[in-house]
């Protein structure tokens, strides 16, 4: 599994793909980068 970073508000998402919104600040998906 992946681990994604959002980079407006530095939140984590573990998945294969980044999700479509952040669910803490909203922020599209090509705003998030993969890290680990």
């Amino acid at each position: 599994m992946k681990k994604w970073k959002c980079r407006v508000c530095g939140y984590i998402h573990v998945g294969d793909k980044p999700p479509d919104f952040c669910p803490i600040c909203g922020a599209p998906s090509d705003q998030f980068i993969a890290i680990g």
